[in-house]
């Protein structure tokens, strides 16, 4: 972890002191992209990839994330490219994928300011529709999902 920059930082560093991961909210642009959420320090406190969620209001967001990081203080493993029935209730599921490590300075810069000396891991969480379909299935409802898609690894469908 680096030494804090700026006040930004230093609560970076004590949420992450204080509760082993930091909640980060980045507001929609001005140009129509999606804002996201993303954790920092699932990788240094759980050995587990940052998790990012896009669309979602911040409370949302931050409730999911803070699933993910109860889950992964309990043992849990994020997979990616599988469902994964933990983090949702009602029979939903979520998918993990791998962020592009092209697209880390863009969209994780603090995080990268916190990972330590290894390279960043990180996921986008996807979320279902209420047909319980993902962003890359036909008759997805959810049009937010096109920038989280183009910064995720492609995989077959």
């Amino acid at each position: 972890m680096t030494a804090p920059d700026s006040s930004k930082d230093r609560k970076v560093i004590d949420d992450i002191q204080q509760h082993g991961w930091h909640c980060l909210h980045v507001l929609p642009g001005p140009d129509g992209e999606s804002g996201f959420s993303y954790s920092i320090g699932f990788q240094a406190t759980y050995r587990a990839p940052e998790v990012m969620v896009f669309g979602l209001q911040r409370s949302k967001a931050q409730a999911l994330l803070g699933e993910c990081a109860t889950l992964l203080a309990a043992g849990h493993k994020i997979q990616t490219d599988v469902e994964d029935g933990e983090v949702l209730d009602g029979g939903y599921k979520v998918i993990f994928r791998t962020v592009r490590a092209d697209c880390h300075d863009e969209y994780l810069a603090t995080a990268m300011r916190h990972c330590g000396p290894q390279p960043l891991q990180a996921v986008v969480m996807f979320l279902p529709d209420s047909a319980h379909r993902f962003a890359w299935q036909a008759g997805y409802d959810d049009a937010q999902a096109d920038e989280a898609l183009g910064i995720v690894h492609a995989n077959a469908r």
